[in-house]
């Protein structure tokens, strides 16, 4: 017969292996989460620094003067010519009231400032009207008169003087 030594059995496997691994791996993971925010919000703070300067209604009243510097109408651009009107205004709209009405149809602003608190109805009246103008010439190639070219340059300042902010008396 074979002479066959008993061996005694083995004992568990240890799991501070895998303990060690698992915690490592947590670790790292939150450690890389901890970059992403601080790189984030490092980002979003360059961003609100680069904000511009001047008050919203300022910078759409230069707009304005230089549109009409460029003397479209004369040149027969009436389609660009409201175009621009129309994105100065929907820009303006952005600066001064934080709304995304340079990235929506006039449908979808029009829907999304319905409830719009910060704008009273005669401002929404003035804005859709406006806006409605400007998408005929834009898009339906309706051929205004210079006396409706005259009135939405003046619609267009007229929205920004009953909706700009007002600054405090020092």
């Amino acid at each position: 017969m074979i002479n066959e030594t008993l061996r005694d059995i083995k004992g568990p496997l240890s799991l501070n292996n895998r303990i060690n691994i698992i915690l490592w791996l947590v670790i790292l993971i939150l450690l890389a989460i901890l970059v992403f925010l601080f790189k984030f919000l490092s980002r979003r703070k360059k961003i609100s620094i680069i904000m511009p300067q001047k008050p919203a209604h300022q910078i759409a009243y230069e707009q304005l003067e230089k549109l009409k510097a460029k003397d479209f109408i004369r040149q027969g651009k009436i389609k660009e010519y409201y175009s621009e009107v129309s994105d100065i205004i929907r820009h303006y709209l952005e600066n001064r009231f934080l709304l995304k009405a340079p990235e929506m149809t006039t449908e979808e602003f029009l829907f999304y400032v319905r409830d719009y608190s910060q704008l009273i109805s005669s401002h929404k009246t003035l804005l859709k009207e406006f806006l409605l103008a400007c998408d005929l010439v834009k898009f339906a190639k309706y051929v205004p008169s210079s006396g409706e070219m005259d009135a939405i340059f003046l619609s267009a300042k007229k929205v920004v003087d009953e909706t700009k902010e007002e600054v405090p008396v020092k």
